[in-house]
């Protein structure tokens, strides 16, 4: 039973305190929320940060086919040209991978916030003693979809997402010019959009888009920063590398927690069910042990109980020698056996016969190796002993009854 802190961070935070927060409860449903400085933030077992406006820039770009531990040093390469610090100063995150559209290489979405950044957020929550699990760019959290482009407005911001895998922040007074020449754009790569959807925040004035004639410009949902993570996101976690935060799963990690936890409880479950039949076997078959010393010291009670299925087929060939009937380690009892088993697969390959010691010993032509293992089953069910050896081309078949312990 856990409540989720939601913070949103805007570019002036820390030095200017106050904070838009959500709280939600165990059941993953909005419980509260404010705007407050960190004093009056509510208590909650787990955090996690959004942070607004152009603190952290999206990009898209190509890299060429390599090893996944390349990856760090590739993108700081082809991003060197198209940001304005050094790319050693930048903490990156890949949001997404696609196949290029040139090419054997790939397209990857990254994230890119200043390092220095990072540290001063992460610090000041620690002072407070908030730690965060998430690191979220609100670019990548506002509404989107494949068909439309949606705009986002806060206040003084607005997010302007162009598709599920893009987004930018720009101030509102800039907002009408810069979707001119972003639509300009899309209309000489015939990728013009169907609609421009306008998601206002409570209280937010709706901005003069008039000069924009197509696509059309529609109000739609209003825009609640915190609504995608109430049903979970694929968004980039920006804590990682040298950020990551001790305790926290990675989002692979975190989606097949409970998978887990289910099968690793049917496995205890199995576990368990698998020792008690195997203790329940147990006792059976000490009772079938202790059945048969009861019942040869009946039969037999001059003789001592040291191996009773073997003392009691001994005891019981002997009297079959008495009345002139077959042992079973007899030449005939064992021939049948092996006419029971062999049939007329012994008509072509059977070379010959010995019999000597109580054991068959069968010489064959040929024996298929794939056939060696069914046929000592077969003569197992029987209660003999079966051996094979020799070559390819002639192979001894050793036939004598199973000795019992």
């Amino acid at each position: 039973m856990t409540k989720r802190l939601i913070l949103r961070f805007d570019e002036n935070w820390p030095a200017t305190p106050v904070a838009a927060w959500v709280l939600l409860g165990p059941d993953g449903k909005l419980q509260a929320q404010g705007e407050s400085d960190p004093r009056h933030w509510p208590a909650a077992d787990e955090c996690d940060v959004v942070l607004a406006g152009a603190q952290c820039l999206w990009l898209e770009t190509d890299l060429p086919k390599a090893a996944r531990r390349d990856a760090p040093r590739l993108l700081a390469y082809a991003l060197e040209d198209r940001l304005l610090s050094d790319p050693d100063s930048q903490h990156l995150t890949i949001s997404h991978r696609r196949r290029a559209e040139q090419g054997n290489g790939e397209t990857v979405g990254v994230l890119v916030i200043a390092r220095e950044r990072m540290r001063l957020l992460l610090a000041q929550l620690k002072a407070i003693g908030r730690q965060p699990g998430h690191f979220f760019s609100e670019s990548s959290l506002a509404p989107a979809d494949d068909e439309n482009w949606h705009i986002a407005i806060s206040g003084s911001a607005a997010i302007v997402r162009s598709g599920p895998n893009a987004g930018y922040a720009v101030d509102t007074e800039l907002l009408a010019p810069v979707l001119e020449q972003q639509l300009a754009a899309a209309r000489a790569a015939n990728r013009l959009p169907a609609e421009l959807l306008v998601h206002l925040a409570p209280g937010t004035a709706q901005p003069d888009l008039a000069t924009i004639d197509e696509p059309p410009v529609r109000l739609g949902a209003p825009y609640e920063w915190w609504q995608t993570l109430l049903h979970g996101t694929r968004a980039g976690n920006l804590l990682h590398g040298d950020f990551a935060v001790a305790g926290h799963a990675s989002p692979l990690i975190a989606r097949c927690r409970r998978p887990m936890q289910l099968a690793g409880v049917a496995l205890a479950v199995w576990l368990l069910a698998s020792l008690g039949e195997v203790l329940w076997l147990r006792h059976q078959l000490s009772d079938l042990d202790l059945r048969m010393q009861r019942t040869y010291q009946v039969a037999f009670p001059n003789s001592p109980a040291i191996a009773p299925a073997a003392q009691m087929r001994q005891q019981l060939n002997l009297a079959r020698a008495r009345h002139g009937q077959l042992r079973d380690d007899d030449a005939l009892a064992l021939l049948a056996s092996v006419a029971e088993v062999l049939g007329g697969a012994a008509a072509d390959n059977l070379q010959n016969v010995r019999y000597a010691d109580g054991q068959l010993d069968l010489v064959w032509k040929a024996l298929a190796p794939e056939s060696i293992g069914p046929l000592q089953a077969q003569f197992a069910s029987r209660g003999l002993h079966a051996e094979i050896s020799g070559t390819a081309n002639e192979r001894h078949l050793l036939v004598r009854p199973e000795v019992l312990p």
